[in-house]
C-alpha cells in the first residue's frame, strides 16, 4: 500500500511535468527514480556515486538524442502537411534511423560499462528495474484515471 501512495504521488507530478519536460516536476520524478535504483541495486555510498555519475551522463547524452530525434520528427509532420517530395521523407528516414542506432549504441555502452561498477546480478536488476518503474508507475496513473473518473461520476 505504502508504494501505491509513493507512486500515486508521482503520478500527480506529471500534469504538470509534461507540460514542462525538464521542469521541476520532471526533475522531482528523475530523482525518485535514481532512488528506487540505488535501492533496488543495494549500492554502497561510493558505488552510488559513480553509478549516479554514469547514469546522469547516459540520460543527458540519451535525453540529446531524443531532441535530435524529435526535430526530425518534427520536420517529417512539416513535410507531410506540406504535401512533399518522396525523396524529403527518404533522407529523414535515414536520418531518424541513424539517430535511434545512436540511442541503442549508447544504452549498450552504458550498460557494459557498468561491468566495472555493478556484479552481474546487479546488472541484471538494473535491466529489470526500468519495466518495473514503468509498469508501477502506468498502473499508478490508471489508478487515478479511474478516481478521477469515479469523482466526476458522482458530481
Amino acid at each position: 500500500m505504502k508504494k501505491v501512495l509513493v507512486l500515486l504521488a508521482i503520478v500527480g507530478l506529471f500534469g504538470t511535468a509534461f507540460a514542462q519536460p525538464h521542469g521541476p516536476q520532471m526533475q522531482k520524478i528523475e530523482r525518485f527514480k535514481k532512488m528506487r535504483m540505488i535501492e533496488m541495486l543495494d549500492l554502497k555510498e561510493e558505488q552510488s556515486i559513480r553509478f549516479i555519475a554514469r547514469y546522469n551522463e547516459f540520460e543527458n547524452t540519451r535525453r540529446d538524442l531524443n531532441t535530435q530525434r524529435n526535430e526530425i520528427l518534427d520536420k517529417i509532420e512539416r513535410l507531410l502537411r506540406n504535401n512533399a517530395d518522396s525523396k524529403e521523407f527518404e533522407k529523414l528516414f535515414a536520418e531518424v534511423e541513424a539517430v535511434g542506432r545512436k540511442i541503442g549504441d549508447e544504452r549498450l555502452k552504458f550498460f557494459n560499462g557498468l561491468s566495472d561498477l555493478l556484479t552481474v546480478e546487479q546488472r541484471a536488476k538494473l535491466l529489470l528495474f526500468e519495466r518495473r518503474f514503468e509498469n508501477e508507475l502506468r498502473e499508478a496513473v490508471r489508478e487515478v484515471q479511474q478516481r478521477r473518473r469515479g469523482r466526476m461520476e458522482q458530481n
